[in-house]
């Protein structure tokens, strides 16, 4: 049965496309031609439809062979999500299972969806949108993972959670995908990790996160710190990031002196106090 076709392509969805005297139809696992070989090109099944190609244009069939979508695009790609991305004149845009036109053909690149978005290209910025479409105002935007996705601009990235907003402000030098929670960044030549409120954190030898670490703050004697948080307690790191005051102080304090290695005079709800390195109020 397979050997009278010319090309045979590899099964998806339980289907094949095959090729006869320059025409494109379908083979199930049994090796039935379940849609015979009509199509000046095919693309495979995806989520129960496949894009095919008649006279220069594209639409979709179902499994059972039936046009759902009638051939008038330039071009079409696999559904993903319900959706699939199609060229008209030039312009990228996507369609649903129905044919109907969700978002118009103004895109000059456009990518499939992904956790309920989809990257987008417009006037050289890169965008992401929803189903109801959205400006483009990034000049790069990588794929959704765990709910962000990092953008870039003016030669920094951030990133954005799946309702487009900036959850993390475009200022490391590079920046890779979150992983359980966490994602690796680089700034000035140095790495490190943040969560998903955008701050860092630091790990113990067995990767546990042990801090989070937020707030740059600069004292009276332009001494550069970084105040930290372990659960619902607050401590101090040095420009070095080691900790010079524990994490034990309950509330989040602002730093005006460090007096010395182990005292420093902060704020702390409206009122000045000295404390020592162990958090030990004076």
């Amino acid at each position: 049965m397979f050997l009278e076709f010319d090309y045979a392509g590899n099964f998806n969805e339980g289907f094949a496309a095959v090729k006869k005297d320059g025409k494109w139809g379908y083979i199930n696992t049994k090796g039935e031609q379940i849609i015979e070989c009509k199509f000046d090109g095919v693309r495979g099944f995806n989520e129960g439809f496949a894009a095919v190609e008649k006279d220069g244009k594209w639409g979709y069939i179902s499994t059972k062979g039936e046009q759902i979508i009638e051939c008038k695009f330039d071009d079409a790609d696999d559904f993903s999500e319900g959706f699939a991305r199609v060229k008209k004149d030039g312009k990228w845009g996507y369609i649903n299972t129905k044919g109907e036109q969700i978002v118009e053909c103004k895109f000059d690149y456009a990518d499939n969806f992904k956790e309920g978005f989809a990257r987008v290209k417009k006037d050289g910025k890169y965008g992401c949108i929803n189903t109801k479409g959205v400006e483009c105002k990034f000049n790069e935007v990588r794929d959704f993972k765990e709910g962000f996705a990092a953008v870039e601009k003016d030669g920094k990235w951030g990133y954005i959670n799946t309702k487009g907003e900036q959850i993390v402000e475009c200022k490391f030098d590079d920046v890779g995908y979150f992983n359980e929670g966490f994602a690796p960044v680089q700034k000035d030549g140095k790495y490190g990790y943040i969560n998903t409120k955008g701050y860092s954190v630091i790990f113990d030898k067995s990767k546990n996160e042990i801090m989070e670490v937020f707030d740059k703050v600069i004292d009276r004697s332009n001494n550069t710190f970084y105040l930290s948080r372990l659960g619902d307690k607050f401590g101090l790191l040095d420009e070095n990031f080691s900790v010079v005051i524990k994490n034990s102080i309950y509330g989040k304090f602002e730093v005006l002196q460090r007096i010395n290695e182990t005292t420093f005079l902060i704020k702390i709800a409206e009122r000045d106090l000295f404390v020592d390195s162990e958090g030990n109020f004076r």
